[in-house]
């Protein structure tokens, strides 16, 4: 399942993954993505994961395509672990996360300020400068 935060703004998406990714988040994820690269150029992507469990089989071709046709177009990538099942699914995205090269950092859940702050450095229109508490989805 998927969650993008509606305190996302321009450039800087915020969502959050959890249990298992499916072709359809797929579907819902990428022509969202894709219309803020058109946009913008590039993006800035923080991911927070909750009891995420990785993608089903269909989903996993998704993500290799997606990596594949943007992964030039995302500036930074941070990632917010909750739990080392989250770090188990990590290991699984390794190979494609080394396509981002440093542009690429994790982060433990109690380093969300340092997340947010390293996904918005030298972004000039992000409306706050903490890591927003609202939790609701777009």
């Amino acid at each position: 399942m998927h969650e993008i935060k509606k305190f996302s703004s321009g450039n800087v998406v915020v969502m959050t993954l959890s249990g298992k990714l499916t072709h359809n988040d797929y579907a819902n994820i990428v022509p969202f993505l894709a219309k803020l690269i058109k946009k913008y150029g590039l993006i800035r992507i923080l991911i927070e994961l909750d009891n995420f469990e990785g993608w089903e089989v269909s989903a996993t071709l998704d993500d290799i395509v997606f990596v594949f046709r943007y992964s030039a177009h995302i500036e930074r990538m941070a990632f917010l672990v909750h739990a080392k099942q989250n770090n188990l699914a990590l290991l699984l995205d390794r190979p494609f996360g080394r396509v981002f090269g440093d542009n690429v950092k994790y982060f433990h859940k109690k380093y969300r300020e340092d997340a947010w702050q390293w996904i918005c450095d030298g972004v000039k229109d992000v409306p706050n400068a903490t890591f927003p508490q609202d939790t609701n989805s777009i």
